[in-house]
């Protein structure tokens, strides 16, 4: 009999161990020495449901997306997402995803229009857990630009949301030096390299930025007034002296309209000049810094990031201008301007003021200020043609203003991404992310644990009985 209850009790042991290994390794990464993951994100912290991709142009195709750009310190041998949210086929809301990587090629927009060495697209029926895009032959290290685009297209209209896709939003470790994400968010993924001996950090300090520096929240300057908007045409931004030991970073026309362009034509160049005392002085000197803004979404954010070019010591004149045929522009702000910002159109002061927002960020000393190289020599005197006004006659009536388009219009019951059971492609209705996975394996410890105190219990019964 006392063998026999050994026996057993040996049986159950050894089941319940293949269970709970079962049932971990099904929620776990596997365990590969010669991989390491890199969480850019705080795996303790929720995950949010905030990145839409759901933006379609006028004939119903979906021109939503977001990217990251980032610096791998050993070869790439995957990414991945602890979850993406979507809509279910059975409300006719699903929607498939492309993910794309691109090798860094001076800029986003070169880079995009290269080749991805990596492309896969997967249908999403439902949240979706622990997305993993698995790399088949190893990337080199370098810097790349990772491209998330919802294909599925706007589809028949119900009461719920057209076809949706949203990336998880979360508590991002690195600042905008190491990650340089798109218009839409800092969204949470992961990547996976090759384990490699004496690498700390897999993600790299980007090409041209410092580690060195501490960039601050965004802020308003000047908040939006109502709903009128304006045409960029040449549009300058004065700003005060930049404060000792910081840098204007970077520079943000809240939800700039393009009127409802949607077909990519939405460019816009900003131009820095050091300020020399007036605006025609000010443009003849060489510029100190100039950022492209590309395919500029309608009513989104236009934001122009210079690293550290625009120093303490200075006020500098930002000058912005679309870069082709594509209409851009800025919704008029309140009357209150901060001391030192001044506007200005064709080079004419405005007496009106944009919405707008900056960032600065804490350098320190940055050490001598590079020369100034000498501006070339003066070319003839073009034929002075006439001028705009400052405030042009052809600016769109606000009956006109652009409706916000990056998102559309929710009722109540789904302004957030429909929660779903669990579909072929493993979705939850958790949005956390982080430890959703876990029920099953408290489940299948708590019955294990069970089993073997009741099978200590019965072999003590048993060998009393037996005495």
């Amino acid at each position: 009999m006392k063998k026999t209850l050994e026996t057993l009790l040996i049986f159950i042991l050894t089941l319940s161990t293949i269970l709970l290994t079962a049932a971990y390794a099904e929620n776990a990464p596997a365990d590969d020495p010669t991989t390491a993951r890199a969480y850019p994100y705080d795996v303790d912290a929720a995950l949010g449901a905030d990145i839409w991709l759901n933006a379609f142009d006028a004939e119903g195709e979906c021109i939503g997306s977001d990217y990251v750009v980032f610096n791998a310190a050993a070869p790439l041998k995957g990414l991945g997402f602890p979850v993406v949210f979507a809509g279910k086929e059975e409300n006719d809301q699903d929607a498939t995803v492309r993910f794309e990587l691109f090798g860094w090629d001076t800029n986003e927009k070169k880079t995009l229009e290269g080749t991805p060495v990596f492309s896969r697209e997967i249908h999403f029926n439902g949240d979706t857990r622990d997305v993993d895009l698995k790399i088949d032959d190893k990337l080199a290290a370098g810097q790349y630009l990772f491209k998330i685009s919802q294909v599925t297209g706007q589809g028949e209209w119900t009461e719920f949301p057209a076809h949706y896709s949203v990336l998880p939003s979360g508590e991002i470790s690195y600042s905008e030096s190491t990650l340089l994400y798109g218009a839409k968010g800092r969204f949470a993924f992961y990547a996976d390299f090759e384990a490699t001996d004496g690498v700390t950090d897999y993600f790299k300090t980007l090409e041209g930025k410092s580690n060195q520096i501490d960039i601050q929240k965004e802020k308003t300057i000047i908040a939006r007034n109502g709903d009128t908007p304006h045409e960029i045409a040449e549009f300058g931004i004065l700003t005060p002296e930049i404060p000792d030991g910081q840098v204007l970073y970077s520079i943000t026309l809240a939800n700039a309209p393009t009127w409802n362009n949607t077909n990519g034509d939405s460019d816009a160049s900003f131009t820095v000049y050091k300020w020399k005392g007036d605006y025609e002085t000010s443009v003849e000197g060489n510029p100190v810094a100039s950022v492209e803004v590309l395919d500029h979404k309608d009513n989104s954010d236009m934001t122009a990031r210079f690293d550290v070019a625009l120093r303490y010591g200075y006020r500098y004149l930002i000058v912005v201008e679309p870069s082709n045929d594509g209409k851009i522009g800025y919704w008029e702000g309140r009357d209150a301007r901060p001391d030192g910002w001044e506007f200005f159109e064709f080079g004419e002061e405005l007496s009106y003021n944009p919405t707008l927002k900056a960032a600065y960020a804490v350098v320190g000393d940055l050490g001598p200020e590079p020369t100034e190289a000498p501006t070339k020599e003066p070319a003839p005197t073009p034929e002075v043609t006439e001028k705009p006004t400052a405030a042009p006659t052809e600016v769109p009536a606000v009956t006109d203003a652009p409706a916000p388009t990056d998102v559309p219009v929710m009722t109540e019951d789904a302004s957030k991404p429909v929660k779903t059971e669990d579909n072929s492609h493993g979705g939850s209705d958790d949005k956390s992310g982080s430890g959703a996975n876990m029920t099953v394996p408290i489940i299948v410890t708590s019955i294990c644990g069970v089993i073997v105190i009741a099978s200590v219990v019965a072999i003590i019964l048993a060998l009393r009985k037996k005495k």
